[in-house]
Order: structure tokens, then C-alpha cells, then sequence
């Protein structure tokens, strides 16, 4: 991967691939993982889009800063980057969860950039109650345990190879306190109504049996966003981007072609 120098010192690890010649995609990573988990998703649309992945800070390969941070600064680090790279307009924005977030966040500052918005697993606001569960859960269990716990939650079906890929992402590149940062970072996260403002043709996706991000909170911004829509993919768990690949991956082929 490369690597983008923030002038704070931070570095964001990001690669770029596919069609040069294709339209914007940017891959936007959820909580714990990183830009690894796009690997369905690279081999079914690097023919035809020019593609950015990158991670997170605090997360993967990026710079884990020691003071707190919160979603702004994802989505200040993201404009950095797209600035950097020149890529300032005609975005397709995949965000899965966190990730998901990240792109209706930015979409909320720089609408000019983005062509369309793919809202997999999302949701606009972070209770208190789902904050405490989940640092809960951070603090209780031994790093590995934990890592393999998210697919043993976020899975369906739950697949043995998949949710070893899934935990390496965690165990290879972050410690017990650095997910806890990573969690605090949503902290307070609120952005519901704002959604309103936003008139980007967006297509939010969501797993029936997925227990972190319920169908209720995509239901709830369809409400929100006045120009979307949504699809639940039947069986399908929280990490609907590995466990149904083929149904996300041609849903979004699908509505790019809108």
C-alpha cells in the first residue's frame, strides 16, 4: 500500500486499482477491520471502476493516535486524501457500517463530489446504550477472542475461513486499547436530521438477520434521505459485504447503472 502524510504526522495507508480509464469508487471500511475486507467487491469491479481503498486512523495500516479522535477527523483525513489524489468529483462512495457513516458524513460537507452513495449496514446515530455494549464486549474478551467474535455475530451463514480473514484484520494491525479508541470515536454521533439536506441518489442495503445494524436503522434512513432506496438481502448477516457477496456485489452493479 502507499502511504499519505497528514500534516500532524499521521499516515493513512491507501492503495488504488482497477480501470484508470473507469469512474470513482472509494471503499469506506467498518469498526476494527480495514480496507482488506473489500476483496469480493475488488475482484468483481476493478474492470470497470478506478477504485480507492484506504484505512481508517486507528485502524489497519493508518496511524493509531494516542489522544482521542472522533468521526470528523475520518472525514477530514478522507477529504485530505481525496484532495490529495485529485479526487474531488464524481464519486461512487461505498460505506459498509462505520464506514457508512463516514460517506453520509462527508456527503453531508462535500455533496458537490459524489455521484452516488452506497449505504450498506449504516445507521446516523450512535446511542449510549450501543456505545457502553460494544466497549463492553472490547474490555471483557482477549483480543483474538473478540476479533473471532465479530463474525461469529456479524456472519450468516457463519463461515470458519471467512471470520479467521475477518479477525486478522483486527489481531494483525490493533491492540485491546486501540479498540476501544476506535469505539469512542462514534461516541455522541448524531446526524439524522441533517440527512434531509442530502438529494445524492443513495441505495442503502442491509441484512435481514443482521443484529448490529438492524433492518429498523437503514428503514430509518430511507426515511431521512429523501432520494433513496432500500434493499434487504434475505439470510444476510451484519457483514453482508463477505457473507452474501455475490447479492450485495450485483445490487450495486445494479443501481450504478441507475
Amino acid at each position: 500500500m502507499e502511504y499519505f502524510s497528514l500534516e500532524n504526522g499521521f499516515k493513512i495507508a491507501y492503495e488504488i486499482s482497477g480501470n484508470e480509464s473507469g469512474a470513482k469508487m472509494v471503499l469506506l471500511h467498518g469498526l476494527f477491520i480495514n480496507s482488506d475486507c473489500w476483496r469480493e467487491q475488488l475482484k468483481y469491479f476493478e474492470n470497470d471502476f478506478h477504485i480507492l481503498r484506504f484505512d481508517l486512523r486507528g485502524h489497519g495500516r493508518s496511524s493509531k493516535p494516542v489522544e482521542r479522535f472522533t468521526i470528523k477527523d475520518y472525514v477530514k483525513d478522507m477529504h485530505l486524501l481525496l484532495e490529495h489524489l485529485g479526487w474531488d468529483n464524481g464519486l461512487y462512495l461505498v460505506g459498509h457500517s462505520l464506514g457508512a457513516m463516514i460517506s453520509l458524513a462527508y456527503s453531508l460537507l462535500y455533496p458537490s463530489h459524489v455521484k452516488k452513495i452506497i449505504c450498506a449496514s449504516g445507521f446516523c446515530f450512535i446511542s449510549f446504550e450501543a456505545e457502553t455494549d460494544v466497549l463492553g464486549r472490547v474490555d471483557k474478551y482477549q483480543l483474538e477472542r473478540f476479533a473471532l467474535g465479530i463474525s461469529k455475530r456479524g456472519l450468516n451463514p457463519y463461515n470458519e475461513e471467512t471470520a479467521q480473514f475477518v479477525a486478522a484484520q483486527v489481531t494483525d494491525h490493533l491492540t485491546k486499547e486501540q479498540c476501544l479508541k476506535a469505539t469512542a470515536a462514534s461516541a455522541g454521533f448524531n446526524i439524522c436530521e441533517y440527512l434531509k439536506s442530502i438529494e445524492i441518489p443513495t441505495l442503502l442495503i442491509v441484512g435481514e438477520r443482521d443484529i448490529t445494524t438492524p433492518m429498523w436503522a437503514s428503514e430509518m434512513l430511507h426515511d431521512w434521505l429523501g432520494n433513496s432506496e432500500i434493499a434487504i438481502i434475505p439470510d444476510a448477516g451484519h457483514l453482508v459485504i463477505l457473507d452474501h457477496a455475490n447479492e450485495f456485489n450485483e445490487l450495486v452493479a445494479s443501481f450504478w447503472k441507475k
